[in-house]
C-alpha cells in the first residue's frame, strides 16, 4: 500500500532563463532522460504560457528594484515546478490526466487565497506536459505529469506554492483526483518488489505476468477468429452468424478492456477492430 501517489516539488530557478529551460525541456524528445518516453504531450498552456510566467516575474523583479529601497535578494524564482507521477501499469488518457491537473490547480488555488483577479492571472500561468512511459522493463518511472506554475500574481509572490503544507495538500489532490476521474486508489497498490524475500516476490511476480500475458494472447486470438467468422458471415450475407459473432466480439473485447495491455497487444486489438469497419 501506498501512502500517497508520487509528487517531486521543486522551484524553477535562474529566472526567466530557467522558465525557458524548462519549457525546452518538457517537449525534448531528443533529451536523454527522455530515452524511456513514448509521447510528449501537452495538457495544459503552450510556450506562450512559460512566456507569461517569464514576464510576470521580469515584471515583479524590476519593481523590486525600482521601488525596494532597502535592498534584499531580488527575485529569482518564477515559478514552481510539481512532477506527479503513477507507477508504471497505470495509463490515464490524457483527458483524465487534464481533469486530474484541473483538480490539483484549483486546490492550490484555494490555498493561496486568490482574488478574481490573481486567479484570472493564475490560470493563465500554469504550464502542464504529459510524458508517457514506456511500460515494460524496469528501467524508467511511470506516466507522469510536469506542472509548473507562476509564482508571481498581480503585486505578490505566491510563497505558499512551495511550502511543506503545498506539497502535502497537492499529493492529497492528486490522491482523490486519480480516485475520482481514474477509478484507482493508491491504498489497494501493491509495490511488486520488496526487500524481504525479493527473489520469491520478483518470481511470483514474473509467473504471474507471464501467465497473464498468455490470457491475453488468447484473448486476442480468439477476438481475430471470431472477426474472420464475422466477415464470412456478412459475405455470405448471414444475418444470424453476423449477429452471434458481434456479441461474441462484444464479450472478448469487453475482457481485453479490463486488462493491462502492452502496445504490441494494443495495436494488435486495434488493427482487428479496423478489419471490422
Amino acid at each position: 500500500m501506498l501512502k500517497n501517489w508520487t509528487v517531486i516539488t521543486q522551484p524553477v530557478r535562474l529566472a526567466s532563463d530557467g522558465v525557458m529551460m524548462r519549457e525546452l525541456y518538457l517537449l525534448n524528445k531528443m533529451h536523454a532522460n527522455h530515452k524511456h518516453t513514448e509521447s510528449l504531450i501537452s495538457i495544459f498552456g503552450c510556450a506562450e504560457t512559460s512566456n507569461r510566467i517569464a514576464l510576470a516575474g521580469e515584471g515583479f523583479r524590476l519593481n523590486q528594484q525600482i521601488y525596494n529601497r532597502r535592498g534584499g535578494r531580488p527575485l529569482s524564482s518564477y515559478a514552481v515546478e510539481y512532477c506527479l507521477t503513477l507507477p508504471k501499469g497505470y495509463r490515464p488518457t490524457p483527458q483524465q490526466w487534464q481533469s486530474i491537473i484541473t483538480d490539483c490547480s484549483l486546490a492550490l488555488a484555494k490555498r493561496c487565497k486568490l482574488n478574481k483577479p490573481e486567479f484570472a492571472q493564475y490560470r493563465q500561468q500554469i504550464r502542464a506536459v504529459l510524458h508517457q512511459q514506456l511500460q515494460e522493463g524496469k528501467k524508467g518511472s511511470g506516466d507522469h505529469v510536469h506542472l509548473i506554475v507562476g509564482k508571481v500574481v498581480g503585486n505578490r509572490v505566491l510563497k505558499e506554492l512551495q511550502q511543506k503544507k503545498a506539497t502535502k495538500l497537492i499529493k492529497q489532490s492528486f490522491n482523490h483526483a486519480v480516485l475520482k476521474h481514474v477509478g484507482i486508489d493508491h491504498q489497494s497498490y501493491q509495490p511488486i518488489e520488496i526487500e524481504k524475500g525479493r527473489r520469491l516476490s520478483t518470481w511470483q511476480y514474473q509467473y504471474k505476468k507471464v501467465n497473464a500475458a498468455l490470457e491475453i494472447e488468447k484473448l486476442i486470438l480468439q477476438m481475430q477468429i471470431q472477426c474472420d467468422k464475422w466477415i464470412k458471415a456478412n459475405e455470405d450475407q448471414n444475418e444470424r452468424q453476423k449477429r452471434r459473432q458481434e456479441n461474441r466480439l462484444i464479450k472478448t473485447y469487453e475482457s481485453l478492456k479490463e486488462s493491462t495491455l502492452s502496445k504490441q497487444q494494443f495495436d494488435k486489438i486495434q488493427n482487428i477492430r479496423k478489419q471490422l469497419y
